[in-house]
């Protein structure tokens, strides 16, 4: 077997790859990169991608990415093990061991001082990659993350009223939108150190925010809207969303709900990037979420995901909309070989599971 590193050439090839290897959070999806594998990861790093390679045919890939981040008052580098796929006949062979072997020595050329790894609950299938391999120390488990996943509806104003005024944000509330969105970046370790992209000139990022009745700033939601680098195919869902699908369906021959694709189809699909709700006031938090759906099925999508950490008070706050919740762990260590000895009181780690 042999392993090599991706060109710009190889992007058609393994977006092609991704396509035909699916992942599994109960529901079964690809993620459509097309055209351009590399512009994802470009929205976040630097990245250097893998290929192992048998007989001519692409057996696996994985991306390594390095970015800048804080933890507490010092600026660190991270690195990501993003995009690990395997195809079905080269798994349990050597393709996994040289891919993340590779990794490592990436990691440690481009001298990180963490490395992380998100996997989803229900992929258990990659659990024992963060096992001690190919160099790598033990990821230990850092956090968990609950992804909500809420049906897109035409919600009725009645259902978005609170006591705070919720607008969609615009360039003139710049220093708003950083300062509310800071607030959340602050408290995790290994978060970003750059700021919420903000204003967007990709058009890609929207904002939501809530103002008391003295016009003072009590709540934030950001979403990304990854299309056109980014597209989740349905491959076959779980049998517990079935009655969400015959809900979906019904809602949208009233016209009333955006209805969830077919197998095949291209799950459409708003991301958090930042909730905020400065008093964890269930009603503003109500009033953010329900004017978000309102213009996700105006914008013609699908589903509007709220990230959050699994403790986070706002889970118990959010609004019994139709809604399905998948689940996430984040693995992590520090790399031995360029010591960071850093010490930190934030207990939360940072997970940026909208841009994966």
């Amino acid at each position: 077997m042999n392993l090599r590193e991706a060109t710009v050439d190889d992007w058609p090839t393994i977006a092609a790859f991704f396509l035909t290897t699916p992942l599994e959070s109960g529901t079964s999806f690809v993620l459509d990169r097309r055209p351009d594998f590399g512009a994802l990861p470009t929205l976040r790093g630097s990245f250097r991608t893998f290929l192992a390679e048998q007989d001519g045919r692409l057996a696996g890939t994985v991306t390594a990415l390095c970015r800048d981040a804080r933890d507490g008052d010092r600026a660190i580098l991270v690195g990501e093990i993003i995009d690990l796929r395997v195809a079905l006949w080269a798994r349990g062979g050597r393709a996994t061991f040289l891919l993340l072997k590779a990794t490592h020595q990436a990691f440690l050329a481009a001298g990180v001082h963490w490395v992380i790894c998100l996997i989803g609950d229900q992929n258990r299938a990659t659990i024992p990659l963060v096992a001690r391999r190919a160099g790598f120390p033990e990821m230990a488990p850092l956090g968990s993350f609950a992804s909500v996943h809420y049906m897109v509806w035409r919600v009725p104003s009645l259902l978005c009223s609170s006591r705070a005024h919720v607008r969609r944000a615009t360039a003139a509330d710049a220093a708003v939108v950083q300062e509310l969105a800071a607030e959340v970046l602050v408290s995790e370790r290994l978060a970003p150190a750059q700021s919420m992209p903000w204003p967007d000139p990709s058009e890609r990022y929207r904002a939501w925010i809530a103002t008391d009745p003295r016009g003072s700033p009590i709540g934030l939601l950001m979403v990304w809207d990854s299309e056109p680098v980014r597209r989740l195919r349905i491959h076959r869902y779980r049998k517990v969303d079935f009655p969400l699908r015959c809900a979906s369906r019904l809602g949208a021959w009233a016209r009333m709900v955006a209805a969830l694709p077919a197998p095949g189809g291209v799950l459409g699909l708003w991301a958090s990037c930042a909730v905020v709700v400065r008093e964890q006031d269930p009603k503003v938090l109500r009033g953010l979420v329900g004017v978000a759906l309102r213009e996700a099925f105006a914008a013609g999508k699908c589903v509007l995901q709220l990230n959050l950490h699994a403790q986070d008070p706002l889970r118990s706050q959010l609004p019994r909309f139709p809604r399905s919740t998948y689940h996430s762990t984040l693995f992590g260590c520090p790399i031995p070989d360029n010591p960071c000895s850093l010490s930190s009181a934030l207990a939360l780690y940072h997970a940026d599971i909208a841009h994966v």
